[in-house]
Order: C-alpha cells, then structure tokens, then sequence
C-alpha cells in the first residue's frame, strides 16, 4: 500500500498516486468507504478497542464484560465485510496506551477480537497497531496474537528499530506494514530549556520523510505497505507538528513530496521554504532557547523563498503553551487552541513588531506563507516570558 493515515482530502489521495487510506474507527465509515471506493482506494477500516471506546471504567480483567463487546462488534463486521474497498480490518491502534498497559491479557484481548472478526469475514486481513520500543514484548506478538495477519508499526523516529523487531531471531518474522509514519515525534525530538519539544521546520520534515521513505521501500520481503501520518489538519503538540495540510487546506512541503514519491511525479507548483526565523532581543537575533521580559515590544523575522518565484503572503500567530507538560512527559504534551492577536502591533510581511505576553510562561510564536497556488509553508519558535 501507498496509504494516507486520516479521512480528508481522498481526491489528493489517489490524485498523487496514493492507492489507500487508513481510519482509526468505524465512525463515519459509510461515507468513507463509498468515497475511497469512488476514487479507487481501498480502506483498512479501524475498530477502536478497549478504553475509552469501551467506557472509562472498562476493565480488561472482566472477561464477561470483554466478550459483550466483541460481540456489539460482530454485527458491524457483517455490515461492512463485503464493501469493496475495504482491504483489512484495523483491530486497535495502540491500546496498551489506553488503561491496560503492556500486559499480556491486552493483547490476548486484542487476538479474541481478531479470532471473531475471522469468523465472520475470512476474506480480509486482520491488523494491529503498535508502537516500536519494547523487544521482548514484540518477541511475544506472535505467540499471544495468533490470529493477527498484519502488524502494524506506528514508527516515527524508530523506524530503524522496526526492521529490528520484524527480523530478528525472536522478531515478528510475519508481514508488517508501517500504520504511521512522518517527521520524527514530539516525544522525540530535543526541547528547550524549559521542555517545549522543537518543531522542524517544514524543509527539515520534508527531507526526512524521504529519507525514511527510502527505507520504506527497500524492503520487499515482508513489508506489505505504509500510512503516512497525518493526512489533513491535526492538532497534535502544535497545529502543524503532523498534518500534512494546513487547516484552510493548503499544502505542505511534506505533501508535495508524497506526489513524487508515489507517483514519480513532481508537483506542478511547489510550497514555499522559511529557512530560518529569530526573534530580536538585547542580546541579538535568537531562535533557541529565546527568554523575552513581560510586556514589552519585540520584533520577529523570518528568512523566506519560494522555488517559483511567487509573491508570497503571511499570516502569524502567537499561542499560549500552558504550564502542564513541564510536570509531563512528551505524550502528554499539546499547547492551547487559542491565538493571541491583540499581541501583534504590526505586520510588514515576513517580519512583526509584537508584545510579548504579560504574564510568566512558555508561549510559541508561528508564521505561515502562502504562494497563492494552494500551498503553505510554516515555521515556529518556543519562547519563555520571564517577569522584569
């Protein structure tokens, strides 16, 4: 597969050569499925698991209440079995993150899953999703989960690990597939000194998803496919850590790559770069690790280009982080939906004048460019408010 993890933009999907898409859950799933169908895509239509989609106070531990809700499952997988887009059953997607933890009887639950749906539809695949990290506990898939065609990596950064853990004496040693794939987590990457994670700016992203694309397609033997992650707008750590399109639904640098990459074709226009940005304080032209004193006036530049010359357009923002995810690892971490404009004094294109906030905390300060031919670039900067 040539997948696209999410439900948006299918026409890009199959416009680019793409041949697949990925849900998480059967929500919305009629029109999906009709749609990708449409577009001649095939769909691997996830069945959410466990908690929360079983209820907050489900407990893995009470096997009545476990076999009630694979059987709520069977009449869905009679519904959607003979769709003709469908390709494989998505049975879960990382569920020992979800109340259980890592023990056995998790993944014994996830297998009774998968025994019923074979049951009732022999015809398609049955595939999980899991994270990359633990050696012993992938050595012990197989075993605990027999009735698991497919397993599905969520692999960002660990992407050279996975090949370990499928190849291995004690691996998976069956055909796996990568369920999510893209520029390198927030859980992954380095953080400031007050732990916000640092965003790559979108040359960056693009130029390691082709490095990791390179590894993806060098291996013909048991890997049967990949979804890249986040096809459409998500709001994950920031509003432009994963989504491969911005929230008007321009796209990115990392979009345009995925047309060449899967279909050998270059983009007929492609998105603008921002090579750098730095924020002027008494100290100079920072980006790292950047500590402004409360209320008071600073400007902020970003260095910009496009490959085809087009006028480009900006748009900035500055966001509020919260406190919490200091106390919090990487997982937990995503800053406030909301925008502080009443702080920006003047815009003159790739440059602001802005006041930094009143009050003491982590803030992110955005740009975006636009060409004017659907595509945008966007690059971000953490910065702490210290009290004068």
């Amino acid at each position: 597969m040539k997948g696209a993890a999410g439900t948006e933009h299918l026409d890009l999907v199959s416009e680019y050569g793409g041949n697949s898409i990925r849900t998480w859950s059967l929500h919305d799933a009629d029109r999906i499925l009709d749609e990708a169908h449409a577009l001649g895509l095939t769909v691997t239509l996830g069945l959410e698991i466990g908690r929360p989609a079983w209820g907050s106070d489900f407990s893995y531990w009470k096997f009545w209440e476990v076999d009630k809700k694979i059987e709520e499952l069977r009449p869905l997988i009679e519904k959607y079995k003979n769709h003709p887009a469908l390709l494989m059953w998505g049975v879960g997607n990382e569920i020992k993150e979800y109340g259980g933890g890592a023990r056995p009887v998790v993944f014994y639950i996830t297998d009774k899953v998968a025994k019923m749906v074979k049951e009732v539809d022999p015809n398609h695949p049955t595939m999980t999703a899991v994270d990359v990290f633990s050696q012993n506990k992938i050595a012990s898939y197989r075993h605990i989960m027999p009735n698991i065609d497919i397993l599905g990596f969520n692999a960002f950064k660990t992407i050279d690990q996975m090949f370990e853990r499928v190849y291995e004496d004690k691996g998976w040693g069956k055909a796996y597939m990568l369920s999510e794939w893209g520029p390198d987590g927030h859980w992954e990457v380095t953080g400031t000194e007050w732990g916000a994670p640092k965003e790559m700016k979108g040359s960056e992203k693009r130029a390691l998803m082709e490095k990791y694309w390179g590894k993806i397609t060098n291996d013909s033997s048991m890997l049967v496919g990949s979804y890249v992650f986040y096809w459409g707008y998500k709001y994950e750590a920031t509003n432009t850590w994963f989504g491969l399109f911005s929230e008007e639904g321009y796209r990115t640098e990392s979009a345009n790559f995925l047309k060449y990459a899967w279909s050998g074709q270059k983009p007929d226009n492609e998105a603008p770069d921002i090579s750098d940005m730095f924020i002027e304080t008494t100290q100079g032209a920072v980006n790292d690790n950047v500590y402004l004193e409360n209320n008071a006036e600073y400007i902020a530049k970003a260095l910009t280009d496009d490959p085809e010359g087009d006028s480009l357009t900006y748009r900035w923002e500055i966001r509020h982080e919260g406190n919490y995810f200091i106390e919090r690892d990487g997982y937990d971490y995503s800053m406030t939906d909301y925008t502080m404009d009443h702080l920006i004094q003047k815009e003159e294109g790739n440059s602001i004048t802005f006041k930094s906030p009143k009050e003491e905390g982590p803030y992110r300060i955005f740009i975006f460019a636009y060409d004017g031919h659907g595509n945008v670039a966007s690059y971000n900067i953490p910065f702490y408010v210290i009290m004068k």
